[in-house]
């Protein structure tokens, strides 16, 4: 079996579990579960939770399953997820976190919704504060991040706002990168045209986002894939030796290796592309594309090798560093974490 056989299976394997144990819906209709096994009625409080912005990238895994290994029942399934969505988001697809609305563009542009994919792009460049030059978390909210802006300046390069989305990277770029360690900070608040805040956490889904906006431009401008180069340059040097993402345990926060994975994998390959090219800096870009490349193998084979298998299927780590942890209670029952798992292995099927 070839490597890139191997990766497909893989992935494959991911999408099996994710699918039996956390899809649910109706006839014609998907949508994810948050957890499994499935939250006991005495323990939530209310209704069972649904999350918009996981099911954004379960649907964006849910493509990447449909590009990698075609077939007519994964394209149906991505059409479910959509209709899923917008079912259970109260029969539209808006939301006023303007993060949320970012990566569900991107999933529906990669499914080709177009006039869904334009009215969300619209609606996001509208939202650009222009004494700020960035677009905010949510609706009235002061405070702006590289969570909202970054998936934000892909979707504007992918919808030919080019100009827009070379303004918001410009923008995380100078305002949101740490200049000790080249990495990119959470956000700022900005009140009245002032700053008065800086959240300093350091988040690898910001990193992947910031990079994946800088990939998404260097197509065109050498700019943006020197700064490209630049970014992976610093992950690896934060990751150390090992290459190996941080975790930040369940929640929300499952998901952000995973779309660090993802941008990583972009990146790897916009960058070998520009350095296959030539030119004076062909050979700082083929070695960030190679380091890139490493990360996300280096990733997707941690976490494969540390996965736990219940009934059959597997159960991924919250953590690469760490083995799986299979019992009711952790941070791996969540959806975020088996989705930014399956999310990593799709990667690295990507890179061929």
């Amino acid at each position: 079996m070839t490597a890139t056989t191997e990766r497909n299976a893989r992935a494959a394997f991911a999408e099996r579990a994710i699918l039996d144990r956390y899809l649910g819906g109706v006839p014609g209709i998907a949508w994810g579960r948050s957890a499994w096994p499935p939250i006991p009625l005495r323990h939530r409080g209310g209704p069972a939770r649904w999350h918009y912005w996981w099911s954004a990238h379960l649907l964006d895994a849910a493509l990447d399953a449909a590009a990698h290994r075609p077939s007519p029942a994964r394209r149906r399934r991505a059409r479910r997820l959509v209709r899923g969505i917008r079912l259970r988001n109260g029969g539209t697809l808006s939301r006023t976190f303007y993060d949320d609305l970012a990566w569900m563009g991107l999933a529906l542009e990669r499914g080709d919704h177009r006039r869904a994919t334009e009215r969300i792009a619209a609606r996001l460049e509208g939202a650009i504060d222009p004494a700020v030059g960035a677009v905010p978390w949510e609706v009235g909210n002061p405070f702006f991040n590289a969570p909202a802006n970054g998936p934000a300046a892909i979707l504007f390069a992918r919808t030919g706002r080019r100009g827009a989305a070379a303004r918001l990277s410009d923008w995380m770029h100078e305002t949101l990168r740490d200049p000790s360690s080249g990495l990119v900070i959470d956000g700022v608040v900005v009140e009245r045209g002032i700053e008065t805040r800086r959240a300093t956490e350091l988040y690898t889904y910001c990193q992947g986002v910031a990079l994946g906006a800088a990939a998404a431009l260097a197509h065109d401008e050498a700019r943006f894939a020197s700064r490209a180069a630049a970014l992976v340059g610093a992950i690896a040097a934060w990751t150390g030796p090992s290459l190996l993402l941080p975790g930040a345990g369940g929640g929300d926060r499952g998901l952000f290796a995973g779309i660090a994975c993802r941008y990583a994998a972009d990146a790897a390959s916009v960058l070998q592309t520009r350095a296959d090219a030539g030119g004076p800096d062909a050979a700082t870009l083929g070695r960030a594309a190679a380091s890139a490349r490493s990360l996300v193998i280096a990733n997707a084979d941690a976490l494969w090798a540390g996965r736990a298998t219940l009934d059959g299927l597997p159960v991924f780590s919250a953590d690469a560093t760490t083995p799986a942890d299979p019992s009711p209670e952790a941070p791996e029952r969540d959806l975020s974490v088996q989705l930014g798992a399956w999310l990593t292995l799709e990667a690295a099927v990507a890179l061929d």
